[in-house]
């Protein structure tokens, strides 16, 4: 499924693959003036011409390598004649050559995402400009290393992929890391916005920076309890049933890669 929503001249695409008529997992991705933030999923491939007829894509910024980001560059690239897609530095190998990586892809995510084929890319730099626009890329790592969000100052636009989601995060995936996840939120807070665009379809169009101050203190706070639990002896899963009970259904499905246990030992970790 592609599902087309309008912020101004931003056009959201929600992008997700159905089952028995409901919407799994689904991301969303960005379009302004030809730019396209994320490509999204591969298993929504065959939706794509006439998702973009009336929107051409002329340049593709990915926020990081992950497979629901990268997954149609190459249909892009062959169809509309777009250029390698700017990222990163250390996701360009790991866009070029999904192999690297694509057999640690967990099987939640084959089921609601796919395997992204290979496709081209480009060192980013410190801006990317279209034909009115112009975005100050911001290194913002945490999600993964090589993740990075989009600032039109002028617009007051932060497109900040995978980095924010909520104000009330308690789950995170085994390889995330939450104390640079905090760095890069406060970040952000250095930069003037005034709506903030989120890779899971979030869109704060009032109060952005509050909303991101509001994670930080509740991140902090999570992260001042874990850790005082910690040096009183309580082990990880008792952190967990004291703080948050059981974990979700989540964790079950994605075979333990998603869930609160992980935010308990990447804050304790850090």
């Amino acid at each position: 499924m592609i599902k087309p929503q309008a912020y101004g001249p931003v056009t959201q695409f929600i992008m997700g693959r159905e089952y028995e008529g409901q919407l799994i997992y689904s991301m969303a991705c960005y379009h302004i003036d030809g730019l396209l933030i994320d490509s999204g999923p591969f298993h929504v491939a065959g939706e794509l011409a006439a998702a973009f007829a009336d929107y051409p894509v002329r340049q593709i910024v990915n926020t990081h390598h992950h497979e629901d980001h990268i997954g149609n560059n190459a249909w892009l690239q062959q169809h509309q004649g777009v250029g390698p897609a700017w990222a990163h530095e250390q996701a360009v190998p790991l866009i070029e050559d999904p192999a690297q990586w694509a057999s640690r892809i967990m099987p939640y995510c084959q089921v609601a995402w796919g395997e992204p084929p290979a496709s081209k890319a480009a060192i980013i730099g410190n801006e990317v400009v279209s034909d009115n626009y112009r975005f100050t890329v911001i290194n913002t790592p945490g999600h993964c290393p090589d993740h990075i969000s989009l600032l039109e100052a002028n617009q007051g636009w932060l497109f900040a992929g995978d980095l924010f989601l909520a104000e009330k995060v308690t789950t995170l995936r085994s390889d995330e890391d939450a104390p640079i996840m905090l760095q890069s939120l406060k970040k952000l807070l250095r930069y003037d916005f005034s709506m903030l665009f989120c890779a899971s379809g979030r869109v704060v169009e009032s109060a952005a920076r509050s909303a991101i101050e509001t994670k930080i203190a509740f991140w902090e706070e999570q992260e001042g309890q874990i850790n005082r639990l910690h040096r009183e002896g309580c082990s990880e899963e008792e952190i967990l049933l004291q703080m948050y009970g059981r974990e979700s259904a989540l964790y079950a499905l994605s075979e333990g890669d998603f869930g609160k246990i992980h935010l308990i030992r990447s804050f304790i970790k850090g």
